[in-house]
C-alpha cells in the first residue's frame, strides 16, 4: 500500500510513462527519399516518409506527446479516459496509444467517416462517438465534461506542435542538414509551424515556409466549403494556426483534382504510396518554387494510400 496520495500518485504516473517510453520508442525517426523524377535535377526535393511510424502517419508524434503532457500534470491515470474529435489519422494514433496504456479512448468521428476507419478505431479498443459535420469538436468538450475524460483538442494543444519541434524539425536537419523551403499542409497546423520554427530559429530567416490548404479554405480567406482534402483543413481556422502564424511565410491552395494526380504521380514516378494530402505538398512545392529561390526543399508524406483504397483505382 502507498504511505500517501501523492505518492501513489507519482508511482501510477511513473508506470504509465514507463509504458508510454516504449510507445515512443518506436515513433519518429523517419526516412527521406530524393524525389528525383517528379522535379529537375537543378532542385533537391526530398519527402520524409511519416507513414512509417506505427499506425502510419505523423499524428503518432503527437498522440504520444499530449497524452504524455496530461499523464505528467496529474489529469490521467490508470484506467482513465482520453477523448478526441477526430475522424482521421489522430483519431488512430490516440488509440493505439491508449490501448499501449490501457487507457480508454473515446473519438467523436463525424457521420460521413469510411466504414474502413470506423473498423480500425474499433479494433484497437476504441468507443465511437458520431457527430453532424462540423459538431464534432464541440461534442468531444461536452463529453468530455460529462465523462470526466481529458479532452486532447488537437486542434488548440500546444503540445501539438511541440512535438514537431522536438522531433521532426531536428530530424530533418540532421537528415538533410541543410534546407531552404519546407512545405506543408495545414490541417491543427502543429506540423508546419513546429518544423517551420525549429527550422528558422536554427538556419536564420532564408528558410522558407510553405503551408498548403485545400481551394476555398477559411485558412486563406475563403468561405470554408472548398474542397475536401482529407487531413487538411478547410471549414475553420483552428487556434494554433491563429496562434503561431508567424513561422508561416506563405499560404497556398490546391484543388482536390491537383493533389489526386500528384497522389498517382508520386506511386508512377517515385515509387511512394502517399495519401491525398501529400499529393497536395507536391503541388505545394511546385507552386512554391515559382515563388521562391531553393537549392533544397523538405515536404512530408503524411500518411499511405493503403489507408485511401478508393484512390488505387
Amino acid at each position: 500500500m502507498c504511505s500517501s496520495k501523492l505518492w501513489c500518485q507519482l508511482i501510477v504516473s511513473d508506470f504509465l510513462l514507463e509504458r508510454l517510453d516504449e510507445a515512443k520508442r518506436v515513433v519518429g525517426n523517419t526516412p527521406v527519399l530524393r524525389l528525383r523524377r517528379l522535379f529537375t535535377s537543378d532542385v533537391e526535393v526530398y519527402m520524409k516518409l511519416e507513414f512509417m511510424n506505427p499506425t502510419g502517419s505523423h499524428k503518432d508524434r503527437i498522440a504520444v506527446f499530449m497524452i504524455e503532457d496530461a499523464i505528467r500534470r496529474g489529469l490521467l491515470g490508470p484506467g482513465g479516459t482520453v477523448i478526441e474529435a477526430s475522424s482521421g489519422n489522430t483519431a488512430v494514433s490516440v488509440a493505439w496509444v491508449a490501448a499501449r496504456l490501457g487507457l480508454k479512448a473515446v473519438i467523436v468521428v463525424e457521420e460521413q467517416v469510411s466504414r474502413q476507419k470506423i473498423s480500425m478505431l474499433k479494433s484497437l479498443g476504441a468507443e465511437i462517438v458520431y457527430a453532424k459535420q462540423g459538431e464534432n469538436v464541440k461534442l468531444a468538450s461536452e463529453l468530455a465534461e460529462k465523462l470526466g475524460g481529458v479532452w486532447l483538442n488537437q486542434y488548440a494543444n500546444l503540445t501539438n506542435h511541440i512535438a514537431h519541434y522536438i522531433t521532426t524539425g531536428p530530424e530533418i536537419l540532421r537528415q538533410l542538414g541543410e534546407v531552404d523551403l519546407f512545405v506543408m499542409g495545414m490541417g491543427t497546423c502543429g506540423t508546419v509551424t513546429g518544423v517551420g520554427r525549429f527550422l528558422k530559429e536554427k538556419l536564420g530567416k532564408r528558410v522558407r515556409v510553405v503551408g498548403v490548404v485545400p481551394r476555398g479554405s477559411a485558412i486563406k480567406g475563403g468561405p470554408g466549403k472548398g474542397d475536401r482534402i482529407e487531413g487538411l483543413i478547410t471549414s475553420f481556422v483552428p487556434d494554433l494556426c491563429r496562434e503561431l502564424g508567424e513561422y508561416i511565410d506563405e499560404i497556398i491552395e490546391v484543388s482536390y483534382d491537383e493533389a489526386l494526380e500528384a497522389v498517382r504521380e508520386l506511386a508512377r514516378k517515385e515509387g511512394i504510396l502517399a495519401g491525398l494530402s501529400s499529393g497536395a505538398n507536391i503541388v505545394g512545392v511546385r507552386k512554391a518554387l515559382e515563388h521562391f529561390k531553393a537549392r533544397k526543399v523538405v515536404t512530408i508524406a503524411a500518411d499511405s494510400m493503403l489507408r485511401y483504397p478508393e484512390l488505387l483505382s
